[in-house]
């Protein structure tokens, strides 16, 4: 077992249980060094980095400067590398590892199920055209979700998190109120608090290696990002295909995932290119 007894307790109560330095470092810096990568092919291509840069040799100062410049001037090719980000192997194999699922079962989903594609985060008020696109205000998951009441987020960060970078707020017992979001915004279920949840709103503060499962019906928020560094982090959901309301829901889904119908690249691929390809 990876939580005993006293430890899903927690859970039970406060609707969210922090496990220290649960996965291998090195499985975590292997999914922010991918994601990183596929940003610094586009900073080589624009020759914003020189050729010979890599993940490694780069500063994590500069590389953050670079993120920065290229969200000023190509917000396109700076949207698709984030979108890449998330299709990462590295990112999906943390998502189906053996302790994660362990984890799930512990918790009581019997027939755990990826409730949507893994998301990796990489937060800060200068990559953001929206607030709610680095700071989130108080909501619940299960509204986007809306799968089985036992659904779970294992929420990951891919480097420290402390407060000075937005560290993920949590309201303790919030899941056994219910659903509670009064509307969405841009895909998150926002729920308005008393002054006295404010006050009672903790932060979760993070290492790498660490990870947070909560509740889709915990009430939680970013905190503030005070730094000149983007947040890291990554989330993962998922349902239990055996709980019965969500048996008797039809499992209900609230994903829609369809290609764009128009070419995004007029006239491409070229015969020539295909066949350079194979050669």
């Amino acid at each position: 077992m990876i939580m005993n007894s006293s430890e899903v307790g927690c859970y039970k109560t406060n609707g969210y249980f922090l496990l220290k330095n649960f996965f291998n470092l090195e499985v975590v810096k292997r999914i922010i060094g991918d994601a990183k990568s596929v940003f610094l092919k586009q900073f080589v291509y624009k020759d914003y980095a020189s050729t010979d840069s890599t993940v490694d040799n780069i500063s994590e100062s500069d590389f953050n400067e670079l993120l920065f410049r290229l969200f000023n001037e190509d917000i396109e090719t700076y949207t698709n590398c984030g979108k890449q980000s998330q299709h990462l192997i590295s990112l999906h194999a943390l998502a189906l590892h053996q302790k994660t699922i362990s984890l799930l079962h512990d918790l009581g989903l019997v027939l755990p199920a990826i409730s949507t594609r893994p998301v990796i985060f990489f937060n800060h008020p200068k990559l953001a055209i929206r607030k709610v696109f680095h700071t989130v205000e108080a909501h619940q998951d299960w509204r986007s979700m809306q799968g089985s009441l036992n659904a779970v987020v294992l929420w990951l960060p891919l480097v420290d998190i402390g407060k000075d970078l937005g560290a993920l707020q949590v309201l303790p017992g919030s899941h056994l109120g219910g659903l509670r979001t009064d509307h969405i915004e841009y895909g998150f279920g926002m729920v308005k608090l008393t002054d006295e949840e404010n006050s009672r709103l903790v932060s979760v503060e993070v290492t790498r290696g660490d990870a947070l499962i909560f509740s889709s019906f915990l009430i939680h928020q970013s905190g503030n990002n005070n730094t000149n560094r983007p947040r890291w982090s990554c989330h993962f959901r998922y349902n239990d295909l055996n709980e019965e309301a969500f048996i008797a829901r039809k499992y209900a889904h609230a994903y829609i995932y369809k290609p764009i119908e128009e070419l995004i690249t007029p006239d491409f691929p070229s015969i020539d290119l295909i066949k350079n390809t194979f050669t």
